[in-house]
């Protein structure tokens, strides 16, 4: 057990503020002593060196207690499971693709399911969804999976993150974000992830889907209520389709945010922001950034 100056000292921040962070945000409870002094535990740490980080990417401190108590109760599931022997989260992701190999969605539909009740849908997303459609690529190259199954889990999955999107509807007016891919960009399900995400932080957005030309990127852009566009890269082919779509909306508005996510963000146009490869600090950095 830390007392609270060892527990802030683990965690690079001074006492007074865990103490406001507890106090405002709830964001750990820890016990107490005899003599009435609070006492941290190592799962408390974790829990606050998480905010911590939230914070420091940008989240808000409400935003980041909330986000790292539902990371905490998702690794605790998964904590439970290995202390009976039962590795879930790799579990989960082999379920998936022994369902796209066998092409049986119901096995499919079930593991999704047991996926999306495993956390907040931002930490879903981005350590089990993402990492479990990695493997089911690589699956695919070795020939294990079939392009049926490929496309039987992207559409299950597609389907899932179209009804979040809907749950998730913003009613606001005013400033908006478009998302979308470039011309022959075909891997959306992160960037519609992303959308997702986005939303959830209460921001109005349109997503424009795949294979989008650059024509139409122009013409959507001539609205003055677009605040910012976002473009995901997520294959190497991407990278010169993007640098055009870049090129065309900076040309038709310069002040325009532009954004990108994806495995080949590092391969855009400079000047644009790139986002990182967790969709949660991703939104709270467009939804501040448009905001300002």
């Amino acid at each position: 057990m830390y007392t609270i100056k060892r527990a802030a000292e683990q965690v690079g921040i001074s006492p007074a503020t865990l103490r406001a962070w507890e106090r405002r945000y709830a964001v750990v409870t820890p016990q107490r002593s005899d003599g009435g002094y609070r006492l941290y535990g190592d799962d408390d740490v974790r829990v606050l060196e998480a905010m911590a980080r939230l914070v420091a990417e940008g989240w808000s401190p409400s935003q980041a207690a909330r986000e790292a108590r539902e990371q905490a109760s998702a690794q605790s599931v998964g904590l439970t499971d290995d202390a009976v022997g039962v590795d879930r989260s790799p579990a989960v992701s082999e379920t998936v693709i022994e369902a796209a190999a066998t092409l049986d969605a119901a096995l499919l539909g079930a593991a999704l399911d047991e996926m999306f009740t495993r956390g907040s849908f931002e930490a879903v997303v981005d350590t089990r969804l993402l990492p479990t459609l990695t493997a089911l690529g690589e699956a695919w190259e070795t020939g294990r999976v079939s392009v049926a199954g490929e496309h039987l889990v992207a559409h299950a999955v597609m389907r899932r993150l179209g009804t979040a999107y809907e749950a998730a509807a913003s009613v606001g007016s005013g400033a908006r974000v478009l998302l979308g891919l470039a011309p022959g960009g075909r891997h959306e399900l992160g960037l519609f992830a992303f959308a997702v995400a986005l939303r959830r932080r209460g921001v109005s957005t349109h997503y424009l889907g795949a294979d989008l030309p650059v024509a139409d990127w122009v013409h959507a852009v001539r609205d003055r209520e677009v605040a910012a566009v976002v473009l995901a890269v997520p294959c190497p082919t991407d990278v010169e389709a993007t640098a055009a779509v870049v090129g065309a909306v900076r040309a038709q508005r310069p002040d325009l945010l532009t954004a990108v996510g994806g495995s080949e963000q590092d391969q855009a146009p400079e000047g644009v922001l790139r986002l990182g490869h967790g969709i949660g600090a991703a939104a709270v950095t467009v939804a501040e950034a448009i905001r300002r």
